[in-house]
């Protein structure tokens, strides 16, 4: 299984909303961000879109759909010199599913929607995403994608039986899509396990490691199955991903382990042979250096644990 498939199997996605948003002009909207990851779709009408990490306006036409990650505040609006009104103004205006505001003029329409992923799921992504993708109308897209948008503004603009549960599965599926996209086609610098997928020689050994952490893997091993010499694996690793395989390797095992720890009551020295570790001591060490407490203090409560998490600085990607 490769990465993506292997993440995505598994995220646990709660509290799913959509909202369909007609904005006359003139019109403006600021959210001081919340740390739900938030879709955007444009379907008709344009609108400009600066985030404080990105204040430099960014342009949006209809068919385009922006995704934010984390609490980067935002403003939506369509003109310089609108007024700006605050989201929960915006949001009392809500009838339904449908808010409709602004000054009357030329009318904007967007779907917008948000999950949330538990966070420990979403470490492996928000290690390596920026906190805004921007995918324009005009560039390519995979016939599949252009038909998850399609469905998502059908269903939005005529809701029916069971509209609210078909538009947070559309969301999802636009989640992947977009992140495939990124991973896939994106001639933006990416980071970690992303820029090693797209990578075909490291991507054997990345899908290796996914596929049985519990393999008692060395450099050489990992070499092999990338096709090349030990040295240049090692080194071609370290520059891609930023890390070398083995504390890569670790990572992700430890991620897997704390899932487990998670999902059932299985003694620690168990869930440490299962993901590779013949040593409960030697994986207690590795577990508290990535997680930053022991595994018994992470069953107890796990949601106590403050993920770090390196999202690229560089805020905003657009395709090339």
């Amino acid at each position: 299984m490769d990465p993506l498939s292997d993440i995505f199997s598994s995220m646990r996605v709660r509290k799913a909303k959509f909202t369909t948003l007609d904005a006359t002009a003139p019109w403006g909207v600021v959210s001081n961000g919340d740390p739900s990851i938030k879709f955007v779709l444009v379907v008709r009408g344009s609108g400009v879109l600066t985030t404080r990490e990105n204040p430099e306006p960014v342009a949006l036409r209809a068919g385009d759909v922006f995704i934010m990650f984390g609490d980067e505040p935002y403003r939506v609006y369509d003109h310089e010199r609108s007024r700006i009104e605050e989201c929960l103004d915006v949001e009392a205006l809500r009838e339904g599913n449908r808010i409709q505001f602004g000054g009357g003029g030329t009318t904007t329409t967007f779907i917008s929607g948000f999950f949330e992923i538990d966070r420990l799921d979403a470490r492996p992504l928000l290690n390596v995403l920026p906190k805004l993708l921007h995918l324009k109308s005009e560039q390519n897209r995979s016939r599949a994608f252009q038909a998850v948008l399609e469905l998502l503004a059908a269903e939005a603009d005529a809701p029916g039986l069971g509209s609210e549960a078909v538009v947070r599965r559309l969301f999802e599926l636009l989640f992947v899509h977009a992140v495939r996209a990124y991973s896939q086609h994106w001639g933006t610098a990416k980071t970690g396990w992303l820029a090693a997928i797209a990578d075909r020689n490291l991507a054997l050994a990345i899908e290796a490691m996914h596929a049985t952490p519990q393999t008692p893997w060395t450099v050489d091993r990992l070499a092999q199955k990338a096709g090349m010499s030990r040295s240049a694996f090692a080194a071609r690793f370290k520059e891609v991903v930023g890390q070398s395989p083995l504390a890569y390797l670790t990572e992700w095992r430890i991620y897997q382990a704390a899932r487990l720890i998670e999902a059932n009551d299985d003694k620690i020295s168990v869930i440490a042979r299962r993901i590779g570790y013949q040593s409960e001591a030697a994986f207690t060490k590795a577990f508290r250096k990535v997680m930053g407490r022991n595994p018994s203090e992470f069953r107890k409560s796990p949601g106590a644990i403050a993920f770090p998490t390196a999202v690229a600085s560089d805020g905003m990607l657009e395709a090339a």
